[in-house]
């Protein structure tokens, strides 16, 4: 009985957390101008995700695996304490994997195949993209990060 208050206010803690959820500011946005131009029509909702124009800010590093390979591929995504922060496994040959997105940081890829394994360390800021590409001689065509 006298741990019932510790235990209700984990309890309760937890409700929070997992009922709680972060949405990215261009949904938000949008939402607000669908909404605006549902009370008036003759307001246009300009295009926040369009990626010629906007400008990247503050928008964690990403990783992409396109496979040109005859084999499979993966991915795998690790932070500075070897911690797996994210993958995409059996990418397809002539396929691409979904965008990966991690923290900030010393960041380590490991690309691999049955055939070989890869690892590449890169120092990953905001706003900065990691596209590897595998060609058809299992060979990678980029290691080098790019803005987005």
């Amino acid at each position: 009985m006298k741990n019932l208050l510790k235990a209700f206010a984990f309890a309760f803690a937890l409700f929070l957390y997992y009922n709680c959820s972060v949405e990215p500011t261009e949904i938000i946005h949008e939402e607000t101008f669908v909404n605006q131009q549902q009370a008036d029509p003759s307001i246009e909702i300009p295009d926040v995700i369009d990626q010629e124009t906007s400008t990247c800010t503050n928008q964690d590093p990403q990783a992409k695996l396109i496979n040109s390979s005859l084999l499979n591929a993966d991915i795998e995504v690790f932070d500075s304490f070897g911690m797996l922060l994210t993958h995409a496994y059996a990418v397809s040959p002539g396929d691409e994997s979904p965008i990966l997105s991690f923290p900030v940081g010393i960041t380590t890829f490991v690309i691999s195949t049955s055939e070989s394994v890869k690892n590449i360390e890169i120092n990953m800021a905001t706003c900065m993209i990691f596209e590897v590409e595998i060609d058809e001689d299992n060979q990678l065509d980029t290691d080098t990060p790019t803005p987005l």
